[in-house]
């Protein structure tokens, strides 16, 4: 007979049982709930596609199970996008389950893209069932190495269609999943799926910004003045800087090309700022390109801009200078002016308007534009600015013609007028500009000297497109081991007084010219020999998005022995450096 005692003792343990059971599956529970939640995180955090993968498989593995895969559908293709694993091998267990074939991923991805598709559920995985879903022997015996016990796999879909697949398992933790499990890793799914779902949006809408940035900074390269050509017989110094720190384009432009008769030189400024201006510079100056290289006259090709900017839809207004040189600097120089401020001709300390003003493009449909002609002697030349310069307000008001004219007093080359008028402006404004300027400068050259060797040229050319390549090997490989080099521009713009030597100094110096451009290119022209030294007459095309365009005629004097550059110097004024060469014993 049953006491009551041993009933008693019976129901409290069924009691003890029953609350620890209870117990265990709270916790199970709360474990859960915490993983939506986790997961919840995850989609509010909106991360790119791939630190949003990478949250979600820190969550489940290994609370959920021992390892994981998420599987994108893209194109009707399965891509393994991620891979968790726990244990003693994980790190290599990642690498190979991220790598391996999905093979059931992508015969579920298959079906799903028909119709939804229902979990597949291993409660009891055998070598069959690995066999089932290996590549190949080798795949097969890395999937028994998991020790697989249990797996689940299901689909993931968003807004009604399939985009993934989720895979869950477990193995050296000696658990196994039930019916319960499936149900759970079901509507976790939804909620992966979402977070996928998100970050995809959110990376689409990265992608796209990236490509819009892409398209604007294309777009905006295009649009900058290229480097000058050389012209034979003449040294042209340009500057141009554009308005706001953000911007390299804007409303002012120039233009150097050929044309039947010679050269043609064309400083321009259209009305109004940012993307539109900018539009309507790349149209005048490619119009203006157009029309002079058909017609080799000024005038019609202001006649023909003129046209294209009255038929455009809203006002458009350009004023331009144009000039065109022949390759003998004792022709004279030919102008055109529409609207612009007329070039300066500069005569030692005599500083004078070189033709008349004429009305501005776009705004009547007369044509009023004629051709004058002035003749610029070897120590004369000509200077054309935009309005961005004489307007441009400091402290004490508007920088002016009068500023501009005593600036440009005495000055001896374009070089040396181009760089003052920059400093005087950045001084005057302290570097400020509230509208774009841009300088050209234009003189007859100094003669050429005694040219330099076949080899000497040749050895120059390497050197300068070495450096244009950014190429440390073939750079050191053609200098001395004591080799100097002072390039004085880069160096104030990194604020060095000391010059770079040898091969550690050459290294330092071209990544001190990834600190100070954006781009910079060194052109040789002419290399002339001067005693045990080489001149080299170039030009330097420089480029930051603080500094905007420096588009210069350069000198260098290199030493040489045993052909190879012992000391380099640059010199911003050409001129300076044959003075130097010639004042030399």
């Amino acid at each position: 007979m049953i006491s009551f005692a041993a009933i008693g003792l019976a129901a409290t343990v069924v009691a003890v049982v029953l609350t620890a059971l209870a117990a265990v599956q709270v916790r199970r529970m709360n474990r859960r709930f915490q993983i939506l939640d986790d997961i919840a995180h995850v989609v509010d955090e909106g991360g790119s596609l791939g630190e949003t993968l990478d949250a979600i498989s820190e969550i489940l593995v290994p609370e959920l199970g021992d390892f994981c895969a998420i599987d994108l559908i893209e194109d009707g293709r399965v891509k393994r996008a991620a891979a968790r694993s726990s244990g003693p091998d994980a790190e290599k267990d990642e690498a190979r389950l991220a790598a391996r074939v999905p093979a059931l991923q992508e015969r579920m991805a298959s079906a799903a893209i028909e119709a939804r598709v229902e979990p597949r559920f291993f409660e009891y995985v055998d070598d069959a069932d690995l066999r089932d879903v290996s590549a190949d022997e080798e795949d097969f015996q890395f999937l028994k190495s998991l020790r697989i016990r249990s797996g689940v796999a299901v689909e993931l879909r968003a807004r009604g269609r399939p985009t993934g697949m989720l895979t869950v398992g477990v193995g050296h933790s000696q658990r196994r999943f039930t019916q319960s499990d499936v149900r759970f890793v079901s509507v976790l799914a939804g909620r992966v799926a979402l977070a996928l779902d998100n970050a995809g949006l959110f990376s689409n809408l990265a992608r796209s910004e990236r490509e819009r940035a892409e398209i604007a900074e294309t777009l905006q390269r295009g649009l900058l003045p290229p480097p000058l050509p050389h012209i034979p017989g003449w040294s042209v110094a340009a500057m141009y800087r554009p308005a706001g720190a953000e911007n390299e384009i804007g409303g002012d432009f120039y233009d150097v090309f050929r044309i039947a008769a010679g050269w043609m030189v064309v400083i321009g400024d259209v009305t109004g700022r940012g993307a539109q201006a900018a539009a309507v510079t790349a149209h005048a100056r490619y119009t203006l390109r157009t029309a002079a290289a058909i017609t080799g006259d000024p005038v019609v090709a202001l006649r023909t801009l003129n046209r294209e900017l009255l038929a455009r839809s809203g006002t458009a207004l350009c004023s331009v200078a144009a000039m065109t040189v022949s390759e003998d600097p004792r022709d004279p120089v030919r102008l055109a002016v529409a609207g612009h401020p007329p070039p300066l001709l500069i005569d030692g300390d005599a500083v004078s308007e070189a033709c008349k003003p004429a009305p501005v493009l776009g705004a009547f449909s007369d044509e009023a534009w004629t051709m004058e002609a002035t003749a610029v002697g070897r120590d004369q030349q000509l200077v054309v600015v935009t309005d961005g310069v004489t307007d441009a307000g400091g402290e004490r008001g508007r920088f002016g013609e009068d500023r501009l004219r005593a600036v440009l007093a005495g000055v001896s080359s374009p070089a040396l007028g181009a760089q003052k008028i920059e400093g005087a402006l950045h001084e005057f404004t302290g570097g400020d500009l509230d509208d774009d300027a841009a300088i050209i400068a234009i003189a007859p050259a100094s003669a050429d000297a005694s040219p330099a060797s076949e080899a000497e040229v040749e050895l120059v050319e390497r050197l300068y497109a070495a450096f244009n390549r950014r190429d440390p090997e073939e750079i050191v490989a053609l200098c001395d081991e004591e080799m100097e080099f002072f390039p004085i521009g880069t160096a104030e713009q990194v604020g060095r007084d000391a010059p770079y030597t040898g091969p550690e100094g050459l290294q330092e110096y071209l990544r001190d010219v990834e600190r100070a451009w954006d781009e910079l290119l060194i052109t040789p022209k002419v290399v002339e020999r001067h005693g045990g030294s080489l001149l080299v007459r170039g030009r330097v095309y420089a480029r930051s998005r603080a500094l905007g365009i420096r588009d210069m005629p350069v000198a260098w004097i290199w030493d040489l022995g045993r052909a190879r550059f012992v000391r380099g110097e640059v010199f911003r004024d050409p001129e300076e450096a044959v003075h130097r060469l010639a004042a030399s014993p």
